[in-house]
């Protein structure tokens, strides 16, 4: 098991556009679906366990998720 995920974006209230490979908590709890803070965004993952070749390309550029959102919660959790 890996700490990659794949994601996309919120616009519009929907996941839209190109998936973006980002680094998740280690340990944390995700799955296809869920929502995720993302600096000012939120996101929801599309893949988990993503190898991490796909996202060692990125070197010190790649990007680490905030976190789960809260179940219910618009807000960010910060």
């Amino acid at each position: 098991m890996t700490n990659v995920i794949k994601l996309q974006f919120i616009r519009d209230g929907a996941p839209q556009g190109a998936e973006y490979t980002y680094y998740a908590p280690v340990g944390a709890d995700l799955k296809p679906g869920d929502e995720v803070a993302i600096e000012v965004k939120k996101g929801v993952i599309t893949q988990v366990d993503v190898p991490v070749e796909e996202i060692l390309k990125f070197g010190d550029k790649a990007k680490t998720i905030i976190g789960k959102m809260p179940e219910g919660k618009n807000a960010f959790p910060f």
